[in-house]
């Protein structure tokens, strides 16, 4: 029998890993974000979880390399609830007990539901979404597990090219995000730490059948730009012409031409 799927109408939620994970505690860590957005959602809904959903997304290495597997466990609390540290406890249970096979690349959750009590509703009203202390003792635990500088933060620098208008620094204790409701919303770049060399190509942009790195992506459908970055005559000048590049996958790719180098490069991309 297959696993199960959420009905149409249900709200689900996921996070994506950058690596695999095996670890329990990682992926219990990761599974929170998404778990308190279903709740909230569940909430504004006026309704409370009877039975929650863990779908985990798992990629198999060795034999069968890149095979991915999916598993769903249904995981449910004694009452109708909207405690998400309760839930997150059960989850923990569940992955302690029952390991993945494989690394995690990705967790998916939603819920069976019910009409939430005013009381449950109260309750949940009363305690912050974001636990910040919880996070603090998993930070900790990575740290000691794999160093200090495993935990940071990206912070702002003030660099001419993209790649140094950005930084690490290590990350000591969570704090309440304050963001700021007249700002747009604004898409995720993801920066590649070293930008990545895309076969030779004519130094004009091309949106009728450019493929741009093997058959992965497809080929390019739009492109946007260019927007010139130059300058460095202080040092080494430099002149690229940066690209926003939508595959026929749908992937929004960041690309520039190096006018001294005469090639174009991946430099990350928009999610």
């Amino acid at each position: 029998m297959p696993p199960p799927e959420p009905p149409p109408e249900a709200p689900d939620e996921r996070v994506f890993l950058d690596d695999p994970e095996l670890d329990a505690e990682r992926l219990v860590f990761a599974t929170k974000g998404a778990l308190d957005r279903l709740l909230v959602r569940l909430a504004d809904r006026r309704r409370a979880l009877t039975a929650l959903y863990l779908e985990l997304n798992l990629r198999h290495y060795g034999p069968g390399v890149g095979r991915h597997e999916r598993r769903v466990d249904c995981i449910k609390p004694a009452a109708a609830t909207l405690d998400g540290r309760a839930l997150l406890g059960l989850v923990r249970l569940r992955l302690e007990h029952q390991p993945p096979v494989a690394g995690v690349v990705g967790v998916r959750v939603w819920a069976d539901d019910v009409e939430a009590t005013r009381e449950q509703l109260a309750l949940f009203a009363e305690k912050p979404r974001r636990d910040l202390r919880a996070a603090d003792v998993a930070l900790a635990r990575l740290r000691a597990e794999l160093g200090d500088d495993a935990v940071v933060r990206a912070v702002i620098r003030p660099g001419h090219l993209p790649e140094a208008r950005f930084g690490w620094e290590r990350l000591d204790a969570v704090v309440a995000p304050r963001p700021r409701r007249d700002r747009p919303r604004l898409l995720v770049r993801r920066v590649l730490a070293r930008p990545l060399v895309l076969p030779p190509q004519s130094p004009s942009v091309r949106d009728d059948g450019w493929v741009l790195s093997g058959l992965a992506h497809g080929t390019v459908t739009s492109i946007v730009g260019p927007y010139v970055v130059s300058g460095g005559w202080w040092s080494t000048e430099v002149h690229r012409e940066y690209h926003f590049a939508e595959t026929r996958r749908g992937d929004c790719l960041w690309l520039f031409y190096d006018r001294a180098r005469r090639r174009w490069f991946q430099h990350g991309a928009v999610e």
